[in-house]
Parts: structure tokens; C-alpha cells; sequence
């Protein structure tokens, strides 16, 4: 679900030995459930389309002197800008994203698979919220240029971003260690067999 989004589809590319046993069927409850999240599909397009569908924010780093002195540091300047990138996230989508919190926590799956992954995704908006810095704009270029400078301070990092530099190392290992990423596979599998259909099943595992 979250993972749709670009900045957390790349930190999920970092997770292997995804599980891809066979899905237990859903009962009529979780039928239910899965049609609950269907009926947000159309949110999480949305917002996969505003981080996707952007280039926005490849121009700004284009033009900024870090890259355009150094081309080389072009890929690690995308990498370096995820956090800048989650706090426009939660800035532009933080009361839809504590919806789907919200609803996530309030659902309760006869699966184990379905429980699993829904607590995994719960945790992971939890995650993204936490990089609100109320509003601040911030200036992907100077982003970048502070990120990759490794003579930069903690107190660089919230100057710039406007949150608790500490997350940034706990974004990483989240990544690099998503549940709901394992799971994704099988729940893809499995909402198809609650009824929806494989894009909405792409959409809310993607």
C-alpha cells in the first residue's frame, strides 16, 4: 500500500526473499474487509501519482550545483532527497494518510496473513507520519547538498528538513526490513481471491 508511493518503493527494493506460499482463502469477514480498503483505492492512486507521476522534483535536482558539478552523485542525490520527499508526503496527504492509518487499525482479520500485514502497513504509516515538519517547505536542492555532504551535522539535517534527524537511519532499516513487503505477494493473491480485482490488488501491495 504505502510502498506505492516512489520514496518507499525504493527502499522496498532492498528487501529480499519475499514469501510466496500459497494464500489462505477469506472467509466472509475478511471478503469484507478487502472491499473496505477497495473502496480507498482510489485514494492511494492518488497519492502514488503525486510521488510518481512527478518529475518535479529530478528537475530541481538537475539543476542543482551538487549534481551538475559531479553527474556521478545524480543517483545518490534521488536517495539522499527521501526524506525531504516524505515530509512533502505527509505535508500535502497527512490527514488522508492518518485515515488509512486509522482504518487499518481498526480492522481485525480472521487471516493471520490479512492480521500480519495489516498491523506491518499500520506501522508503516506510522513511519511517514512521524516526518511531519509542520509545513516547512523545503528546498530539494539544499536537501541534497546536506545529505550528501558527510561533514554535515544532525543540526544541518533539521535545519533544512524540520525533523528529528534519527529518522532518517530508522526510514533505512525500515526498508531494508518491511514485513508488509514480504507479505505482499500472497495478499496480492489474496484479495484477489476476497473478489477485487488484480489492479486494486496491485494497487493496495504495490
Amino acid at each position: 500500500m504505502t510502498r506505492a508511493l516512489a520514496v518507499v518503493a525504493a527502499l522496498a527494493a532492498l528487501t529480499a526473499g519475499a514469501a510466496f506460499a500459497a494464500a489462505p482463502k477469506p472467509d466472509a469477514h475478511d471478503r469484507a474487509l478487502a472491499r473496505a480498503l477497495a473502496a480507498k483505492v482510489k485514494t492511494f492512486r492518488e497519492i502514488a501519482a503525486q510521488t510518481r507521476g512527478n518529475d518535479s522534483f529530478k528537475q530541481s535536482l538537475d539543476r542543482c550545483p551538487v549534481v551538475k558539478k559531479n553527474p556521478s552523485q545524480a543517483f545518490a542525490a534521488v536517495f539522499a532527497i527521501l526524506p525531504a520527499l516524505l515530509t512533502e508526503l505527509v505535508n500535502d496527504y497527512g490527514p488522508v494518510l492518518r485515515d488509512l492509518r486509522q482504518t487499518l487499525l481498526a480492522m481485525h482479520p480472521h487471516a493471520a496473513l490479512f492480521r500480519r500485514w495489516t498491523a506491518a502497513e499500520a506501522k508503516n504509516f506510522d513511519l511517514i507520519l512521524q516526518f511531519d515538519n509542520h509545513g516547512k517547505k523545503v528546498d530539494l536542492c539544499e536537501a541534497a547538498t546536506v545529505m550528501l555532504d558527510r561533514k554535515s551535522t544532525a543540526a544541518d539535517v533539521h535545519r533544512v528538513l524540520g525533523i528529528d534527524p534519527s529518522l532518517i537511519a530508522k526510514l533505512f532499516r525500515a526498508g531494508a526490513s518491511s514485513t508488509a513487503t514480504r507479505l505482499d505477494p500472497q495478499m496480492r493473491a489474496f484479495f484477489v481471491a476476497a473478489g477485487l480485482s488484480a489492479k486494486d490488488a496491485k494497487t493496495l501491495t504495490s
